[in-house]
């Protein structure tokens, strides 16, 4: 039940959690789909979006049982056992939220990773994945810990103990804020940085720049939130704090759909064959001419050339300039795939030496 006063604050939490969990939760399954069942490629980043999306779940429940105690209503209008519990809730939010971010942003990070080939580029992303793995867990820390024991935080009735000064969690949030708008940044812009470099159509171009610059609206959610941050030590913790919390879902809400959409490529492609827009649905496994499978070539060069696996009894050197395999062997197979990890296979010549810039064959086999 949504508790009625303090305006309509509650009832904005509620709608707001309701409608991220669900945006969440959907993109969620269709990646799994699309990952898993589509491109048989389920890798650690999916695994760790998965595990981003329980704990933003939990997140939801936790601060809509808070609700149901008094988050975003006046002290005033509370009894004392319901702002203890609901300040509880709000300390298992600070948990949930932190893993969620830190769980998330791992995803990106490791998804960018995987497509990115320019050593300065994985550097660069290396550096958000850094700044995430640092700040997320000290704001955990901080907040778990901000009290001792740690119960007096939502129980300062029934025993007595310690808190740090509210200033210090202020300056934290802050702190965590601007290195997450940073990370947001690196993993939303330097995509959009790559895709406009790959030799590819404009349409296509813009598609995918479109999706990848989502991850800016997270940290639009953030810029939002600061003005809010310093009533963190407000005397009327619940309601003052109300938009923290509805921005903060807000954050982790599109984050997780953000990581999510930027995968859903193959399952538009096949959705468009299915409606008779495209003349085929451009997944590996799967093609529309009865069973057939349908080749074509393209040219791989350094700007669109991705993971390869080589698949043989000896590990072949890579560089820059070329695949090298195992010389004298020219059954070796070399798989690579694209930005939306679409099998690309080729085979080596004679020499055991194969250019990036050789044509291989594209596999779409139905």
């Amino acid at each position: 039940m949504i508790p009625t006063g303090s305006g309509n604050r509650p009832q904005k939490i509620v709608g707001v959690n309701i409608m991220f969990l669900v945006l969440a939760t959907v993109i969620s399954i269709l990646r799994c789909y699309v990952r898993a069942r589509l491109l048989r490629a389920f890798g650690v980043d999916d695994w760790l979006m998965c595990a981003a999306m329980v704990a933003f779940a939990l997140y939801c429940g936790f601060q809509l049982a808070g609700v149901s105690h008094g988050t975003g209503r006046h002290a005033a209008d509370l009894t004392k056992e319901d702002e203890s519990r609901a300040k509880m809730w709000w300390w298992w939010c600070y948990i949930s939220y932190s893993v969620t971010m830190l769980l998330a942003k791992l995803s990106i990070g490791w998804f960018l990773l995987r497509v990115a080939v320019n050593r300065t580029h994985r550097r660069i992303i290396y550096l958000g994945i850094a700044l995430s793995v640092v700040s997320l867990p000290t704001f955990f820390f901080f907040s778990v810990f901000q009290c001792w024991p740690v119960s007096y935080f939502w129980d300062k009735y029934t025993q007595t103990g310690k808190c740090i000064h509210p200033d210090v969690i202020a300056v934290m949030a802050y702190l965590m804020s601007v290195v997450s708008i940073i990370s947001d940044l690196i993993f939303a812009l330097l995509p959009a940085w790559i895709v406009s470099h790959l030799n590819m159509k404009l349409k296509s171009k813009v598609a995918l720049i479109a999706l990848m610059t989502l991850g800016c609206i997270a940290s639009a959610a953030v810029v939002v939130r600061l003005p809010f941050v310093q009533f963190l030590d407000s005397d009327d913790f619940l309601y003052d704090t109300s938009n923290v919390a509805i921005m903060s879902t807000v954050e982790q809400g599109l984050a997780i759909a953000a990581g999510g959409l930027s995968t859903l490529q193959p399952l538009v492609k096949l959705i468009g064959y299915k409606l008779g827009l495209a003349s085929h649905p451009g997944l590996p496994g799967s093609s529309g001419h009865g069973g057939l499978n349908v080749g074509g070539t393209i040219s791989v060069r350094r700007s669109i050339s991705r993971r390869t696996d080589a698949f043989g009894p000896i590990p072949y050197p890579q560089n820059e300039t070329e695949l090298k395999l195992q010389p004298g062997t020219s059954g070796y197979l070399a798989k690579c795939y694209n930005t939306s990890q679409e099998e690309l296979t080729g085979t080596t010549n004679s020499d055991g030496k194969m250019s990036k810039d050789s044509e291989i064959n594209l596999v779409r086999s139905v």
